[in-house]
């Protein structure tokens, strides 16, 4: 590791540039964003700003940009597409067209978690589904990608369902009208306290069941694809809890979506590294900035499938010194 980095160097001004896949003004541009906030207020010697771009298109704009403009442009990346741009990889509706092999990882900073979710009471395991129709997110998606391999790959009724292409203004009103049997647009995410829906008033409207994802199911869906998944134990009542009404009713296995800062071989070790020391310095004040979420280097430095040999040199430094370890995220029975 540089010399420079060992005797915390004093890096030189610059700035970086965050590129989202969320769409800007969303809760997830806004987490993916928050670095850019902190940075601006409390960073002397790194500016920052924030562009919204789809993946996989994020990675190839940034690709075509000039070397010293590339290192400082520092993307997100959903577990569903790191390994995949690292390896070239993915379906040929959301495909990366080359090996992005000087991607790095940085930090994880942000996790969602997806269930399949219904009103009808009859729909209680995954083998109800059969011929039921399935509220899910259009073609192209990094969301899209993981609710496939959920069907596909964990539980082996891709064919046997019908899939009806909404976006989540439409799915609580679509799955009370009948339009589709169940969705899995009631995303829930991480928040100090447990977890948050960001569908409540769907959990007020009616009764919801969830379908739950397993352990083996996980194991299938990581066989079968070049990116890896997590499963998030969501704790039964940790949605919701009104008076005798609990959401989930039970506790529930969940997909989870992790979202990772990365940057690339030509991004400064010293750079990174200080981002990373930054970050954990005001993790504190990082709910402030994104609406609840936590944020922690055990959080930071756990991202599925996750190796040391696709973690950014400056970033493993600072994650060595203060005695965490890299790797992949618990998975709670």
């Amino acid at each position: 590791m540089k010399e420079s980095i060992k005797k915390e160097f004093q890096i030189k001004p610059v700035h970086l540039e965050f590129f989202s896949p969320a769409p800007i003004g969303s809760l997830h541009f806004n987490i993916d964003t928050a670095p850019v906030q902190l940075l601006n207020r409390f960073h002397q010697r790194i500016t920052a700003s924030g562009r919204a771009i789809p993946a996989p298109d994020h990675l190839h704009m940034i690709d075509k940009l000039p070397e010293k403009l590339k290192k400082y442009s520092l993307p997100i990346v959903p577990n569903t597409d790191f390994m995949s741009a690292i390896l070239g990889k993915g379906p040929e509706w959301h495909k990366y067209q080359h090996e992005f092999t000087d991607l790095k990882f940085v930090a994880t900073i942000g996790l969602s978690a997806f269930a399949l979710a219904t009103y009808n009471p009859e729909i209680k395991t995954l083998h109800h589904l059969t011929g039921k129709k399935i509220g899910i997110r259009p073609r192209p998606s990094s969301l899209r990608v993981l609710k496939e391999a959920i069907l596909r790959d964990a539980w082996g009724i891709y064919d046997d369902v019908i899939l009806k292409d909404c976006f989540r203004p439409q799915a609580k009103d679509g799955l009370f009208n009948n339009d589709f049997d169940a969705t899995f647009w009631f995303e829930n995410r991480q928040v100090i306290d447990g977890f948050e829906c960001l569908e409540p008033l769907a959990l007020e409207r009616k009764d919801t069941g969830w379908i739950s994802i397993s352990l083996e199911d996980v194991d299938r869906i990581n066989s079968n694809n070049p990116w890896k998944l997590q499963r998030v134990l969501v704790p039964q009542g940790s949605l919701r809890a009104k008076g005798q009404k609990l959401d989930p009713p039970m506790d529930t296995g969940m997909a989870g979506l992790s979202m990772a800062l990365c940057a690339w071989d030509s991004t400064e070790d010293e750079v990174v590294y200080e981002l990373v020391k930054f970050m954990d310095q005001h993790s504190h004040l990082w709910p402030d900035f994104t609406n609840g979420c936590p944020l922690s280097l055990a959080r930071m430095s756990r991202f599925p499938g996750l190796t040391e040999n696709v973690v950014h040199p400056g970033a493993l430094a600072f994650y060595n010194k203060m005695g965490i370890k890299t790797g992949e995220p618990v998975q709670l029975q």
